[in-house]
C-alpha cells in the first residue's frame, strides 16, 4: 500500500521536487506528524470512547484492542516520540514511497474504467 496517494500532478502543482512548495508541503507534514504523536494520548481516548459507542461501525470491525494497536503502531512506529530530524526523515520516506506508488495508478486505471472515463 502507498502512506497516501502523491500523483505526478499533484507534485507539479507544488512546483516539482525542488520547489519552495514542495520543501513547505513537507515541512508542514512533519509539524503536523509531531503534532499527532505530541497529543497521542487524546487521540487515541477519543478513538477508545468512539468505540465503546460505536462499535457497529465497519471501522471497529477488527476489535477495538486491534484497532487501538494499529492506530499506535502508526503515530508512534518507531515505537517513541521522534525527534526533529527523525521526523523529517519519516515523512520524506513516506512522500518517497507514494510518489506515482504503482498501486494507486492501478488503482485509477481500474476506476476509469469501471466509470467509463477515458
Amino acid at each position: 500500500k502507498a502512506p497516501f496517494k502523491f500523483t505526478t500532478e499533484y507534485l507539479e502543482v507544488l512546483g516539482g521536487l525542488q520547489s519552495k512548495t514542495f520543501k513547505q508541503f513537507k515541512k508542514y507534514m512533519a509539524q503536523g506528524f509531531t503534532a499527532i504523536q505530541k497529543n497521542a494520548d487524546k487521540i487515541i481516548v477519543l478513538v477508545e470512547m468512539m468505540a465503546m459507542g460505536q462499535s457497529d461501525l465497519p471501522c471497529f470491525e477488527g476489535g477495538t484492542d486491534q484497532i487501538i494497536k494499529d492506530l499506535k503502531t502508526r503515530i508512534f512506529p518507531t515505537e517513541r516520540v521522534m525527534n526533529k530530524n527523525g521526523c523529517r526523515e519519516f515523512i520524506d520516506n513516506l512522500v518517497y514511497q507514494s510518489q506515482d506508488n504503482w498501486r494507486t495508478l492501478m488503482y485509477d486505471r481500474i476506476q476509469y474504467c469501471c466509470q467509463g472515463i477515458n
